[in-house]
């Protein structure tokens, strides 16, 4: 069991979709789920969003139902956000700052997306998932979703937030 109130951030629907039922029931109903992909790849509703997901390597179609029941839950909560098609940060921040922090009992603070504080405010040493600011810069401006940058996006703003990619508890 997970001692913490903590929220956990699952960044990845295909490698969640392998590991959620060793999730612990309280940690999935309180975690929140920023999937860099497109939810249609999931749920497409029209023949060409069917064709895009067939042609996609994670086989989302191929995710059992219990899972995607999952996602539609977690969407109801409003704790479910796809970064595609927009790629705006800006719009994830405005999405993280509605929700709850359970720790703090207030709502998280926004995305730090200020450049300027990446170069002049972070200080690399005491990162936990990605060094290079210029990186995590680029990643936020293009609208990318490389993991290890937005992990220390969502930490260095709300440091509450566990950032998870690969469930390694119990």
């Amino acid at each position: 069991m997970v001692e913490d109130t903590r929220r956990y951030a699952f960044l990845s629907a295909s490698f969640l979709s392998k590991q959620y039922k060793a999730v612990p029931p309280e940690v999935l109903e309180n975690a929140i789920f920023l999937f860099g992909g497109k939810r249609s790849w999931l749920f497409p509703e029209n023949r060409e969003e069917m064709l895009e997901a067939r042609n996609l390597p994670a086989k989302y179609l191929e995710f059992d139902e219990d899972f995607k029941t999952l996602i539609r839950h977690k969407e109801d909560q409003g704790l479910a956000f796809w970064l595609l098609p927009d790629k705006d940060y800006k719009k994830v921040s405005a999405w993280i700052e509605g929700i709850t922090d359970p720790v703090s009992k207030e709502n998280y603070r926004p995305l730090i997306l200020d450049e300027s504080w990446w170069l002049t405010e972070f200080i690399s040493k005491d990162a936990k998932f990605a060094k290079d600011a210029q990186q995590i810069i680029d990643n936020f401006k293009q609208g990318e979703f490389d993991y290890d940058s937005v992990m220390e996006l969502l930490y260095q703003g709300n440091p509450t937030i566990v950032p998870t990619l690969y469930w390694a508890e119990g």
